[in-house]
This record gives C-alpha cells, sequence and structure tokens, in this order.
C-alpha cells in the first residue's frame, strides 16, 4: 500500500550569495547529483520507455544511492534508480523511479530579492524570509506506507547536506567574482605604489643640475622638479646637443630664437626659488 506525503523545505540564503552562482549550480545537473552525500554513481542513459511525453525530453540519468540502513553503518544497501532532471527559469525538477514503487517528485525554486529589486507578495504558511533570496524545495513522494518515515528522514537530512554544500559553493564564487570585478576596475596598485625616500629627494648619482641658493650649492634631480620639468630639461638637452651657435649651422635669428625658448623655459622654475645655470 502507497502513502503520499507532501513537503517543502525553505532556507534563507547568506547575504553576499548572487543569484546567478545559486542557478549556476541548479542548471548543472551533474554537480547537483555530486552535492548530494548519497550518490555514489551517476551515468546519463537515454528516455526509458515508461517515461511520459512530456518526460521524454527531459536529461536522463541512472544513479546508485548507497543508504545506510542501521546507525553506524552496520547495515548498508545500494539502490540504483533512473531520475529526470528539467530545467526552469527559475530553479529545477526531478523525477525519481525508485524500485519498491518509489516515485519522488521534487522541485527547486529559487526566490526573493536583492537590493534594488521589486518585491512581490510571498506565500503564506512556509516561513518564507521577507527579504533576501531563500531557495525552496518542494517534494512531492509516493512510498510504502511502512517505509514512509524511512525514506522522508533519510531524503531531508541528505538534501539538507546538500543545500550546504550548494551554499559554500556560490560563497565561493562569490568571491572569485568580487575579486575579479575589482581587479578589472580598480587601477594597479604598482601605480600607486608609494615612492621611496631616495625617489622622492632624488638619487645623488642621478643625473642633476647644479643650483645655487644663497651661496650654497646643491644638486636638483629633473624628477624632482615634476613632470613639467623633465620634460622641459629634456628637450633642453636636445638643444644643448647641436652647436646652434656655429656660423655654419645657425644664422644669428635663430640664435635669438634659442634664447627666447631658453627664457621661456626658466620661467616657471622661478617658484622653486632655484636659478639655473645658462
Amino acid at each position: 500500500m502507497a502513502r503520499r506525503t507532501i513537503f517543502t523545505t525553505v532556507t534563507a540564503l547568506p547575504s553576499g550569495i548572487s543569484r546567478e552562482s545559486v542557478m549556476g549550480t541548479l542548471s548543472d545537473h551533474f554537480e547537483m547529483i555530486d552535492l548530494n552525500p548519497l550518490v555514489e554513481e551517476r551515468h546519463p542513459i537515454k528516455s526509458p520507455n515508461y517515461a511520459s511525453a512530456e518526460e521524454y525530453h527531459c536529461r536522463w540519468y541512472q544513479l546508485t544511492d548507497m543508504i545506510r540502513i542501521l546507525p553506524g553503518g552496520l547495515y548498508s544497501h545500494k539502490i540504483t534508480y533512473n531520475v529526470c532532471f528539467h530545467d526552469l527559469s527559475n530553479g529545477l525538477q526531478t523525477h525519481v523511479y525508485a524500485p519498491m514503487g518509489l516515485n519522488i517528485k521534487g522541485k527547486w525554486t529559487l526566490g526573493g530579492w536583492l537590493p534594488g529589486e521589486l518585491r512581490e507578495a510571498i506565500e503564506l504558511g512556509f516561513d518564507i524570509p521577507m527579504s533576501g533570496l531563500w531557495l525552496r524545495e518542494d517534494v512531492d513522494m509516493k512510498c510504502n506506507i511502512f517505509m514512509t518515515n524511512f525514506v522522508k528522514r533519510t531524503l531531508k537530512k541528505a538534501h539538507a547536506r546538500l543545500v550546504e554544500r550548494l551554499l559554500v559553493k556560490a560563497q565561493l564564487l562569490g568571491v572569485d567574482a568580487y575579486n575579479a570585478n575589482l581587479k578589472m576596475h580598480r587601477p594597479s596598485l604598482a601605480s600607486k605604489r608609494p615612492e621611496s625616500p631616495e625617489t622622492a629627494v632624488g638619487l645623488r648619482n642621478s643625473p642633476s643640475i647644479t643650483g645655487t641658493a644663497s651661496s650654497h650649492k646643491f644638486e636638483i634631480s629633473p624628477t624632482d622638479l615634476g613632470p613639467r620639468f623633465l620634460d622641459i630639461d629634456i628637450r633642453r638637452r636636445s638643444l644643448d646637443s647641436v652647436d646652434y651657435y656655429s656660423p655654419t649651422k645657425l644664422s644669428s635669428s635663430s640664435a635669438v630664437l634659442y634664447d627666447q625658448i631658453l627664457e621661456s623655459f626658466s620661467k616657471p622654475l622661478t617658484d622653486h626659488a632655484v636659478e639655473l645655470e645658462a
């Protein structure tokens, strides 16, 4: 004699878990099977002859569970059965055909709202959280009346472990996604690395410019005066590398233009109280 049992389990998901990570696991049939602690073997199969018209086009698998009959593993038994998987936009449907007339229809649904999303009226009577995401499992089971309590207890315990593993996997995926997004949109840390004291004051052995201030002679690296002066220094050195005052290479008007260029380059440096040597 078969007995029908219906029960629902709702699990609130911790903050930080994305909808995409949970749906990614629900839509991965192999991962859902492997998360079940009872399953020891899995094999994809063709649709069996007894499959209904609507289930014929589902994904079918043959699974083998290790069922522990007595506490402490004193007696265990392997059960092989067929199950079909059907993907939904917000979850997953399964249908188990097991020996001894055991028939289990399951439905996994991801619901809830994240900040910024529109909220809808929730169904009463299932302790559904008022905020955040939640995972709901609806089970419709037909089983031998003498085995109903044992099967229900075993199923709920196994699926509780499955949900725990699913949440940990979703959290790990969330951390990876957060770090990847941060690296993509955050500037390189190397560009923001603080300068060492030697770099801040200028290396003594670096090319320098000699200046005077209050009869004291000191050296200033072009990098100490900023990128603007560095650009000026580079252009000045390129001009100095040619003997522009040679009568054979430069006319008198060009020499005057050169003096004007040097004078304009020296103007921004007056704020540093440094007199450059011409």
